[in-house]
């Protein structure tokens, strides 16, 4: 391992160690915010002559938590942004509780909206204190009232002991959590937060998303968590909202989206697939590793069918579709085999547990599960 390699994973250690020794303040004694209703009315942004949101419509309920998810450039973060008050939508109307704080006749200015945000970053002021961050948003309440509201907020994220630390003396998982302290220190009705999970290491990943989680949901604040994670959003949201190129394709639940993705692009988003054309005859579609459902399309519609890896598992010799194992790689609770079958122009991918009698050249004979088969009309993939 060399220098640069043994200094990033002793700093991983220690911020796993950091975590575990300072912990997280008690559930329950977060300060406690009315939540509002967000609502978007054909919201459009631009770069210049680029759309870069193209007529958002989305109504948040009252202390819901909406996922923004999509790759980068799709537009989640300009959404935030135009939500915060830091960019100009061009046209279309924001409202908190009906109330416009963004359109053609009110532009409130990001300190009047009632909202807190979380930068990707953190944002912490280098020069200043843990608490003076903390607070730095308290401007309107005497100094004494905020100095105890921040530390009422850091005690929850467990970090009160830390009041007079500077950002630089924390780990990065400690620089996430006074992010958030500092945004919910005014109890704001809206919380935004940019991918506020990124930037932590794996291990520690999951322990702060569940801690930050149980905060916010006492709180109580209506949130907006933007994230290109799938698992991620599935594991945060009461509802995904699926961007693509400026444009919401698909709100809904984790379970709307990943048993009925709106299209092609929507399912690929949530789960590896296996390919295929094919053309809708007598109700069925015929693919290399079997007969599907056309799900009611007339006959000589061309479809894609899309098979999740999962929904493949292997049968008794001759009961299904004959293959040969090309390839076998254990990945811990599954092994994912390439398997080559006639009519298949590349292997078809298959995660099974227990597979390790397949070897490379094994003869195998495949079935399907339908639960893991869409079907996608082929001029909307």
């Amino acid at each position: 391992m060399n220098t640069s390699s043994a200094s990033k994973a002793a700093s991983e250690d220690a911020s796993t160690q950091s975590v575990e020794r300072t912990g997280w303040g008690r559930r329950g004694t977060g300060g406690v915010t009315i939540a509002a209703r967000l609502c978007f009315e054909n919201v459009v942004h631009r770069y210049g002559d680029t759309l870069s949101l193209r007529g958002i419509k989305l109504d948040i309920e009252p202390g819901e938590v909406v996922c923004l998810l999509g790759r980068s450039g799709c537009g989640k973060t300009t959404l935030l942004r135009v939500t915060a008050g830091l960019e100009y939508p061009a046209s279309g109307r924001i409202t908190i509780n009906g109330r416009e704080i963004a359109g053609p006749s009110v532009m409130l200015p990001p300190e009047k909206r009632g909202i807190g945000l979380m930068f990707q970053d953190y944002a912490l002021f280098p020069h200043m204190t843990i608490l003076k961050n903390v607070i730095y948003g308290l401007k309107d309440i005497p100094r004494a009232e905020a100095e105890r509201q921040g530390h009422i907020a850091l005690a929850r994220v467990g970090l009160e002991g830390y009041a007079a630390e500077h950002p630089h003396a924390l780990s990065g998982g400690e620089q996430q959590r006074v992010a958030l302290a500092r945004a919910l220190a005014p109890r704001p009705s809206v919380l935004l937060m940019d991918e506020p999970f990124s930037g932590l290491d794996k291990r520690l990943r999951d322990h702060v998303r569940e801690e930050t989680m149980a905060i916010i949901r006492e709180a109580r604040a209506t949130c907006i968590i933007v994230t290109h994670d799938p698992e991620e959003a599935m594991r945060m949201g009461d509802r995904i909202a699926l961007m693509r190129q400026g444009r919401l394709l698909q709100v809904g639940t984790a379970r709307d989206l990943y048993e009925s993705p709106s299209d092609l692009y929507a399912a690929r988003f949530f789960s590896e697939l296996n390919e295929f054309e094919g053309v809708a005859r007598g109700g069925m579609v015929e693919t290399p590793v079997g007969m599907v459902s056309a799900h009611g399309r007339a006959d000589g519609t061309p479809v894609m069918v899309a098979i999740r890896p999962q929904g493949i598992s292997f049968t008794t010799a001759g009961d299904g579709v004959a293959g040969r194992v090309v390839g076998n790689r254990f990945l811990g609770e599954v092994d994912l085999l390439n398997v080559a079958v006639d009519g298949a122009d590349v292997p078809v991918r298959v995660r099974a547990r227990n597979a390790a009698p397949f070897v490379v050249g094994s003869s195998v004979w495949l079935v399907l599960d339908q639960r893991d088969v869409l079907v996608f009309d082929k001029l909307a993939a």
